[in-house]
């Protein structure tokens, strides 16, 4: 793939591990890489992510964030 763009190995070996992270790809070992989620997926993925982060720095514990996201108001189907 790097050949055909005319970039670096490494290049193209980040971009495929920054959409892993956004859970847009699946690596799986002597099956290659298959597409795994949508872009919505890994834009709530990214958002979860900053949200763990901003947690983190706050002094949350991950029991209290899953908590919090829990009794969080769940709007239904339909209503935003």
């Amino acid at each position: 793939m790097a050949t055909v763009l005319g970039v670096n190995t490494n290049t193209v070996l980040r971009a495929l591990r920054a959409l892993r992270d956004e859970g847009l790809l699946e690596f799986r070992r002597g099956r290659g890489i298959t597409v795994a989620g949508t872009p919505q997926h890994g834009a709530i993925l990214r958002s979860v992510n900053e949200l763990v982060q901003f947690a983190r720095s706050h002094g949350y514990r991950r029991d209290e964030l899953i908590g919090m996201i829990q009794n969080a108001p769940w709007p239904r189907a339909g209503n935003g």
